[in-house]
């Protein structure tokens, strides 16, 4: 919770602490006996403060789970039309018709009203009846609505998916291209391999053709050698048993 919600909820709480003695005088009234009427009477106008809070609290958190994707009207429905918007304006209005008439029964006369010629009413709704109904208003403000600007377009989300889905072939090309690459680059260096052994076992010399054929096949017989390396076998157990320059 953020320093300015926690703010805003010690503003409306402070609201209804002002309410509370107004709310509490008001069920007095239906009271027949002083003291115990009077603890009742409190006792009724903290249930009935404490559920406005309560009930703005549940109804703030409703709000903020509204569905995005649905039409205006659907989401005054979703949000306003439900037990705990009937619960807050009950309670509300019992506790604007008590402050309401504490503000009418105690409301003193100012040069203002006096002076400019106002009515009175407009003084003792404003001080008493309309206090309460600031809990609406608090339920929407502490609720963390984000509103259509966070609803896509569907053109927009589908342009999204496609660029998407570009990106995804793009990396899988570069991913194919890099093996392709290096597949290459060991094919060259297989085909250099292969150049260099075809260039000995063709080369002029017979010791050179026998070592090159030796050297790629070590467990061919010298018989076999001697037809590769176009050397009598005699020759190729010279060649290989005493590796010194000798010819035919």
């Amino acid at each position: 919770m953020s320093w300015t919600t926690k703010l805003i909820w010690a503003i409306y709480i402070s609201l209804l602490a002002v309410l509370f003695p107004h709310t509490a005088w008001f069920f007095s009234k239906f009271e027949p006996f002083a003291a115990v009427g009077n603890l009742s009477a409190w006792f009724g106008a903290f249930a009935f403060e404490a559920s406005i809070a309560a009930l703005t609290h549940k109804l703030a958190k409703h709000i903020d789970q509204t569905p995005k994707r649905i039409s205006a009207r659907a989401k005054f429905r979703y949000r306003y039309l439900n037990a705990f918007s009937l619960g807050l304006v009950t309670s509300v209005a019992i506790s604007a018709l008590a402050n309401l008439s504490h503000a009418v029964e105690f409301g003193q006369n100012m040069a203002i009203i006096d002076g400019w010629g106002i009515e009175p009413k407009v003084y003792q709704f404003a001080a008493g009846g309309i206090l309460p109904l600031v809990s609406l208003l608090f339920a929407r403000i502490l609720s963390n609505v984000t509103e259509t600007e966070d609803e896509e377009i569907p053109e927009l989300t589908e342009a999204k998916g496609a660029v998407t889905d570009l990106r995804k072939r793009l990396r899988d090309s570069e991913a194919q291209r890099a093996d392709l690459e290096e597949r290459a680059k060991l094919a060259e260096q297989r085909f250099d391999a292969a150049g260099d052994l075809f260039a000995s076992l063709f080369a002029e010399e017979k010791r050179q053709r026998i070592l090159a054929a030796a050297q790629k096949w070590p467990r061919l017989p010298a018989s076999a050698i001697s037809i590769i390396a176009d050397a009598s076998p005699s020759y190729v157990s010279e060649v290989l048993n005493a590796p010194v320059e000798n010819e035919e």
